[in-house]
């Protein structure tokens, strides 16, 4: 099952650092340089080694201890000197303390995994973003190919017209201020360029990387989907989902320090031995034993805190399974309403375009003034700024759709 929502686009402005395309990367490249070199990821990496060595130490048996008493004076002659090993050894501990090492260990490495997931979310956002820019500047780009061609329709009606000075003024006009908002446009444009290679956060790494397409524009991408009912929603989100994981190595983490604690109510031993000798000669060995008896001090704040540790993780779990039923639905109706606003506003904006031609043969013929057209231009505009509006929010609706799932990309079996 696969619900794929493909980001395609171009670039359509210079880039500060090539005017070449040689630093225009897709999507998939763009998330594979992320998961490779992102510095934040190194970082969180480090982690995982810290963890192991953290078993290891875990697992480590307790240093044996040298120990010598030598006699001096009167009192050697009937008593021995003595020097060898005392060897402590833990009761029904150590296996416990890995265990929760082990733990911890899971929990990180599920913890790496939901980084390098939320990473890959925030690559595709970043890269929609520098789309949706894109999509802008294509936007008034097409609008200033009509303007320039109204403006030249204009010039070339008879001048003896009544308005043919006042309608060359307002077309130039609506030219000059299309070129005011195109600048801005390639500001924003720029921003989400830096944006985007911020989001990669590559080590090292003097270029600037951009979107390899033109626009969310070049692909039917924004297809009609069939997502699959609630509950198998939700069974994906529960055996995808690294934070449920996460939380459910914190459990198992807070029982085995429960455990731990707890153990250390359990005498440990020291066992020695080691070589007697005396001045008069006699020599020998000597073995002891000892007991280290929780007498004084019975450990009952450190196991009263554990069991609130445990309290406290399974209510993390329970609160995050309870939130994710409640936000997959949530997502889940937001998604299809979107998904149906791009669909409305397809057939709108086929309608408004067949308006605006309709206005601009009419135009040219003399049949409809200057002003008309003009706000039907406006208006197709307006409506081109809506869809993309619309898009947006699909894109949105569909990423926080995934998020919840712990799927960097749902695919439902359709033809895009």
């Amino acid at each position: 099952m696969s619900l794929t929502a493909p980001i395609y686009a171009n670039d359509s402005s210079e880039l500060a650092h090539s005017g070449s395309d040689r630093y225009k990367i897709s999507l998939e490249e763009a998330i594979n340089m992320a998961l490779e070199g992102n510095i934040e990821l190194q970082e969180q990496r480090k982690n995982l080694g810290i963890s192991k060595f953290s078993v290891e130490k875990a697992n480590a048996l307790k240093n044996p201890q040298f120990q010598s008493n030598f006699l001096l004076g009167p009192i050697a002659r009937g008593n021995s000197s003595q020097f060898g090993l005392m060897l402590p050894v833990e009761i029904l501990k150590r296996g416990e303390r890995k265990k929760a090492a082990l733990a911890e260990l899971d929990y990180t490495a599920n913890k790496i995994k939901d980084y390098e997931f939320k990473l890959k979310l925030r690559v595709r956002t970043s890269y929609f973003n520098l789309l949706v820019a894109k999509s802008e500047l294509k936007i008034l780009e097409e609008r200033k190919e009509l303007l320039e061609e109204l403006l030249d329709i204009t010039k070339k009606k008879p001048q003896s017209e009544p308005n043919y000075e006042i309608d060359v003024l307002q077309a130039d006009m609506r030219l000059k201020k299309l070129l005011v908002q195109e600048n801005r446009v390639q500001a924003d444009i720029r921003t989400a360029q830096y944006d985007f290679n911020k989001t990669l956060n590559l080590a090292n790494n003097p270029d600037l990387y951009d979107a390899k397409e033109d626009s969310v524009f070049s692909q039917e991408f924004f297809t009609q989907l069939e997502l699959p009912p609630y509950e198998e929603l939700e069974d994906i989100a529960f055996e995808n989902r690294y934070d449920i994981k996460m939380a459910q190595s914190k459990i198992k983490k807070a029982q085995k320090n429960l455990s731990v604690v707890t153990r250390q109510r359990i005498p440990d031993l020291y066992i020695s031995g080691g070589y007697a000798f005396a001045h008069d000669g006699n020599s020998g060995a000597f073995v002891g034993a000892g007991v280290d008896i929780p007498s004084l001090y019975f450990f009952t704040p450190e196991i009263e805190s554990a069991k609130l540790e445990v309290d406290k993780a399974q209510l993390e779990y329970n609160s995050i399974i309870n939130i994710t039923k409640n936000v997959i639905h949530t997502n889940h109706d937001k998604f299809v309403m979107a998904q149906e606003n791009v669909e409305h506003y397809k057939d709108i904006l086929d309608e408004s375009n067949k308006i605006l031609n309709l206005s601009k043969q009419r135009y040219k013929k003399g049949q409809t003034p200057l002003t008309s057209l003009i706000v039907v231009e406006h208006s197709h505009q307006e409506l081109l700024t809506e869809f993309l509006d619309a898009m947006k929010e699909y894109y949105n609706a569909y990423m926080a759709l995934i998020q919840e799932l712990g799927l960097d990309n749902l695919t439902i079996d359709i033809d895009l």
